[in-house]
């Protein structure tokens, strides 16, 4: 009887990972943001009843993994995949699937278009080589219900507050919506303290009368951050970036991460290990 060959490496590659079952895999799809088209959900769920044991499993990071596939099963679950423009997820050293809340698109708070962001970062760097895994998370808002301070590299929209006195009516409203204590009004006047601020844009969402108004729009770059066994705090590295900035400094860690990253080294430990300032200087 020939049985197949287990290439592990091969499979790993192309998003299978091993389960404690023999010859039993989890089939990991990528997906950008946690976006699956509703077609792309029957094909799942056509695979994972043909091709595995009925279920599937949402991942901590919005990937969707279909377990108890069979070796046996590995080629034809990949092209049932690819036929609903599905492919596996990166595994093991390389830059992983990006995270993303929905922003500016349907939230509330959202400052941003996340979906956006994550999806040009997903085309240019997915499945790239890294010396360790590499997370990449954007969130919309100093919410950060992405968790952009737990990745090696965070992305957070943020929105700079100014106050349109003529518009003003002294009604208070931005005063008491403000979390962070950073309003208050003297003499009739609105004042905005910068350092309590954490520019999350409740207080112009909160004003009527158009007397608190967007300055300018950013990104907050936060490096270093992981979770599991060692978690490390992350580090932030620059405040109200524009696009052109962020992707110039995503590219930029990359390289650093790539020339002095040893391997199996996550970039926050490379920091540690050769200091933030030796990074700082290198990217800006």
């Amino acid at each position: 009887m020939n049985e197949k060959k287990v290439d592990l490496p091969s499979l790993k590659s192309k998003g299978f990972l091993p389960q404690k079952q023999e010859n039993t895999f989890s089939m990991r799809l990528h997906s950008t943001g946690g976006r699956i088209e509703t077609a792309q959900l029957r094909a799942i769920a056509d695979a994972a009843e043909k091709y595995g044991d009925g279920h599937i499993h949402i991942t901590s990071r919005q990937g969707i993994e279909i377990p108890f596939v069979k070796l046996e099963n590995t080629d034809i679950i990949i092209e049932a995949m690819e036929n609903a423009d599905l492919f596996g997820g990166a595994s093991g050293k390389k830059v992983r699937g990006v995270v993303a809340c929905q922003g500016n698109t349907v939230c509330n708070h959202g400052l941003i278009n996340c979906p956006e962001i994550a999806e040009k970062i997903d085309a240019m760097y997915f499945g790239t080589y890294a010396p360790k895994k590499f997370k990449i998370a954007v969130t919309g808002c100093p919410a950060a219900c992405m968790k952009p301070q737990e990745n090696d590299f965070g992305i957070m929209g943020m929105v700079l507050p100014t106050w349109v006195e003529e518009n003003c009516v002294d009604c208070g409203r931005c005063v008491k919506t403000c979390k962070a204590g950073a309003l208050s009004i003297e003499d009739g006047k609105l004042q905005i303290d910068r350092e309590k601020c954490i520019l999350c844009g409740e207080c112009i969402a909160a004003c009527r009368k158009g007397a608190l108004r967007a300055e300018k729009t950013g990104y907050t770059i936060f490096v270093g951050g992981k979770v599991g066994r060692f978690p490390r705090a992350c580090t932030k590295l620059l405040e109200m970036a524009d696009e052109e900035q962020l992707f110039s400094v995503l590219e930029k860690t990359l390289e650093y991460y790539r020339e002095h990253g040893m391997e199996g080294e996550r970039f926050g430990d490379l920091l540690d290990r050769l200091g933030f300032e030796k990074y700082r200087e290198t990217i800006f």
